[in-house]
């Protein structure tokens, strides 16, 4: 084996120990700060309704790549803690939008402004050459990594 694909390895085997002890540790710092008790995807699931308004199930759960029935369980816990509400189309009773309730905008501001708090008082301490660098190279990454196209089963 040559000494290239050593390093590759070895490097591949670095961003993967660092990338998942970010993810174990941050992860709870980041939605363990306030009286609710949000999940990483219940996070992301406001994140994306105070983005594009009301939706549908549908439209969550392609966002969130998994099944509409996965997405119904935590619409039900986001509206059990009056972060979310269902709302039936005026035009077709059948349709059921998703919308955030204006509890849920004042939680997502309050840990959005949190989040950036902590995830800044890491990146505070980078030179800001090598932060910049770090940031590209990470984008760059994020940016390959393909959407999946249909959730899982």
């Amino acid at each position: 084996m040559d000494s290239g694909h050593e390093t590759k390895t070895s490097q591949t085997e670095r961003f993967e120990t660092a990338l998942w002890t970010i993810v174990r540790r941050l992860g709870p710092e980041l939605t363990s700060h306030t009286s609710l008790k949000l999940t990483g995807q219940q996070f992301v699931m406001l994140h994306f309704i105070s983005k594009t308004g009301p939706c549908k199930v549908t439209d969550l759960a392609g966002r969130m790549e998994v099944k509409p029935s996965a997405i119904t369980v935590m619409i039900d816990r986001l509206i059990a803690q009056g972060v979310v509400q269902r709302r039936h189309d005026d035009k077709d009773r059948r349709v059921v939008f998703i919308d955030m309730t204006d509890r849920g905008h004042e939680v997502l501001e309050q840990l959005q402004q949190l989040r950036r708090e902590i995830i800044g008082s890491y990146l505070n301490d980078l030179d800001a050459d090598k932060l910049t660098v770090f940031l590209d190279i990470f984008e760059q990454i994020a940016g390959k990594i393909p959407k999946s196209v249909n959730p899982s089963p």
